[in-house]
């Protein structure tokens, strides 16, 4: 019994159309439900940004007392769970450092990193070499000079 290889790839070429379909779809419908969110917000921008340039001529200026009250317990609570994340981290910390992370593999061996590109060793050790090439141009842009 072989085991399946980990992570699972999910390659290009394998998914199904109507998968790439799905996705595009549900892409196209998540955008325009934002953008119908906010279309008061968008109309605000257009007008601010069209002629007389950052002037609104066509909407009312937005009452930014109401927008204040509506979303002041929103931040409220975000504000109170960060900070009881903030909190729950500190107190976890100890705990958190304990835990053992798992040690980076083993570097991968030039012979096996040339044969499987069908390389020899040495040449893999010359393609890791930095190139450098100075190339001088004459007055009409002919190259005169090539320095590898």
């Amino acid at each position: 019994m072989s085991t399946p290889a980990w992570p699972p790839l999910i390659l290009a070429h394998r998914v199904p159309r109507w998968v790439r379909a799905r996705d595009l779809v549900l892409t196209i419908a998540a955008w325009a439900l934002l953008a119908y969110w906010m279309r008061g917000a968008l109309l605000l921008i257009c007008d601010w940004l069209s002629y007389p340039f950052f002037e609104l001529s066509t909407y009312a200026a937005p009452d930014w007392k109401r927008i204040w009250s509506r979303v002041a317990p929103y931040l409220v609570i975000a504000a109170l769970l960060a900070a009881w994340l903030v909190y729950w981290a500190a107190r976890r910390r100890a705990i958190l450092m304990r835990q053992q992370s798992t040690p980076p593999p083993a570097p991968l061996d030039l012979e096996v990193h040339a044969a499987r590109f069908g390389l020899r060793s040495a040449d893999v050790l010359s393609l890791r070499e930095p190139r450098i090439a100075t190339v001088a141009f004459d007055a009409d842009g002919v190259i005169t000079n090539r320095g590898w």
